[in-house]
């Protein structure tokens, strides 16, 4: 919710903003390419202000989706659209709040590995610690490119843009930050903004891996720098990406701030939920999240009858050792519907589909069964003996059928 981030990861999210009657609206563009709405900042009439938003959304043709929804602004939506409305709240997206006298003192034994890091840092390197000028913003980029050559990470990565608008736009977007040197070298720095009177956002943070240490001695340094004036230290969240999890958890967060998502439903994605729960088990939570996560109307297929949707058809985007594949999921009919030939021509209109959209270089599913092997071969499916992996673009959501031993793959070369 911060301008900084907001003006920064403009690139990727294109946001934009409005203001409606005391309220701030926030308007911007997902990995997916499809509209979303932060949650209304502001005073008033709350209601309105989420009325304002399903508007806009309808004006555009888009359901309304909604990110960083707290507890309370998830009661309302709850409340004013009913069942109609998936939900989940990611461990991914909550945002990590420490208190800044516990990183700027490390106390008791549980930060005694932390204070291990720091010690060896000091005593290997002679070190000196600045606030980021005009004079040392260089210093700070070309430690950026030593960070993305050790990590592989091209200069068109979006966080790489939003980092650069940070730079550009240092003075004029309040930003404050630190770079650590270590022998008169660059090591590290981190740069970030406030967020309200008692909290300071940490928004990048950049560490030369040739530096043990570095990382936990920055940390310290710029919490002893900000525990005067912020009782909190808010490092944003984890990506889902199991490394930064388990950096982030190791600093023991006071607060896991938990952020919902919400999307509001059509009577045939309402009935779609349905069909999933009654074909494979699932929980809502599970079901919501895949809505809220991955799902695309324009990557599902279905099948209704009498206006109800009785059959379905998912199309998930992966990413295999960087070739773009389409993963055929979720694939269901209604009981009474079945043997009539529906999941046939779901299967065949959607391979039409992406045969036609030029983007996959295969097609690839998990059987649940001997049976459904012989049913997909006639698609030109062909068992590969390979075990499913999770792809590598998704981090959040399991795709596989939970019993991982047996999730043989088969494929479609479609490219």
């Amino acid at each position: 919710m911060s301008f900084a981030n907001i003006f920064c990861w403009q690139d990727s999210y294109h946001s934009m903003v409005a203001q409606l009657h005391g309220w701030l609206l926030i308007r911007f563009t997902t990995d997916d390419n499809q509209t979303a709405y932060m949650q209304p900042v502001g005073s008033g009439d709350e209601i309105a202000a989420l009325e304002a938003l399903a508007a806009d959304a309808e004006a555009l043709g888009t359901p309304l989706r909604l990110f960083g929804l707290d507890e309370h602004w998830k009661g309302i939506v709850e409340r004013h659209c009913g069942d109609k409305v998936a939900f989940h709240a990611s461990p991914s997206h909550a945002d990590y709040i420490y208190l800044s006298k516990d990183l700027a003192t490390l106390p008791g034994r549980k930060y005694q590995p932390k204070r291990n890091f720091i010690n060896r840092f000091t005593s290997r390197y002679s070190y000196d610690f600045k606030a980021i000028t005009a004079d040392n913003l260089e210093d700070c980029l070309y430690l950026n490119r030593i960070w993305c050559d050790q990590k592989g990470v091209k200069s068109t990565d979006p966080e790489q843009l939003a980092l650069r608008r940070a730079f550009d736009n240092f003075l004029s977007l309040n930003l404050r930050g630190w770079i650590l040197y270590a022998d008169s070298t660059p090591a590290a720095f981190a740069m970030g903004s406030e967020i309200n009177h008692d909290t300071f956002c940490i928004h990048i943070e950049k560490c030369d891996a040739i530096f043990e240490g570095a990382s936990a001695m920055i940390n310290n340094l710029v919490a002893t720098e900000l525990t005067e004036q912020y009782r909190y230290i808010n490092r944003e969240d984890d990506l889902g990406l199991e490394g930064l999890r388990r950096a982030k958890q190791s600093y023991y967060p006071t607060i896991m701030l938990t952020k919902h998502s919400a999307l509001q439903l059509t009577a045939a994605e309402a009935d779609m939920r349905q069909l999933w729960h009654d074909t494979f088990g699932d929980d809502l939570t599970t079901i919501d999240h895949f809505f809220i996560r991955l799902y695309n109307p324009a990557r599902c297929f279905t099948h209704s009858i009498n206006n109800r949707t009785v059959a379905m058809l998912h199309i998930v985007p992966i990413v295999e050792n960087g070739e773009q594949n389409g993963y055929i999921y979720a694939v269901a009919t209604a009981p009474k519907f079945r043997g009539q030939g529906i999941a046939s021509d779901l299967i065949h209109r959607a391979i039409d589909s992406v045969q036609k959209g030029g983007i996959y270089n295969h097609l690839l599913l998990i059987p649940a069964n001997e049976q459904l092997v012989s049913f997909y071969k006639k698609f030109g499916f062909e068992p590969t003996g390979e075990l499913f992996t999770q792809p590598q673009n998704i981090t959040d959501y399991d795709l596989g059928s939970g019993n991982s031993a047996q999730d043989f793959v088969m494929r479609r070369k479609i490219l």
